[in-house]
């Protein structure tokens, strides 16, 4: 079973955007976080997933999926495979969950997903001017 927690960040005042993932299969943890051009946060939500499903099927981890975000909208875009507005980014990452024999998407509470928010929120410090 791998479990996927994905988060990204946006400072509006400064144009800085940063996403991270923090991947878990057994007993082992890989985390990822990285500077990104500044588009709207939602967006921002669905790439970072799209990045964390790419590092996993780079890694062949083929198990069961569990995707747990604090993006309502990115949960439930996943859940009907539809979003209004974010489409063009869905379908591809619709086809990257198709390297997986089953996958469950969780919407979490921020304080559940502290560890990759964690992750953005480094980032952003890091390449803040």
């Amino acid at each position: 079973m791998i479990r996927l927690y994905t988060d990204a960040g946006l400072n509006t005042n400064l144009n800085l955007a940063a996403i991270a993932y923090v991947i878990r299969k057994d007993d082992e943890t890989t985390t990822h976080a990285e500077q990104t051009p500044a588009a709207d946060n939602h967006y921002l939500e669905f790439l970072a997933l799209s990045k964390a499903l790419d590092k996993i099927i780079s890694l062949n981890m083929n198990d069961i999926l569990f995707i747990h975000s604090d993006s309502k909208i990115l949960t439930d875009s996943i859940a009907k495979k539809y979003s209004k507005h974010y489409q063009d980014i869905l379908d591809p990452i619709l086809k990257q969950l198709d390297n997986f024999p089953s996958y469950f998407v969780k919407h979490i509470a921020d304080k559940d997903n502290r560890f990759a928010h964690s992750l953005v929120h480094q980032e952003l410090l890091k390449i803040r001017p």
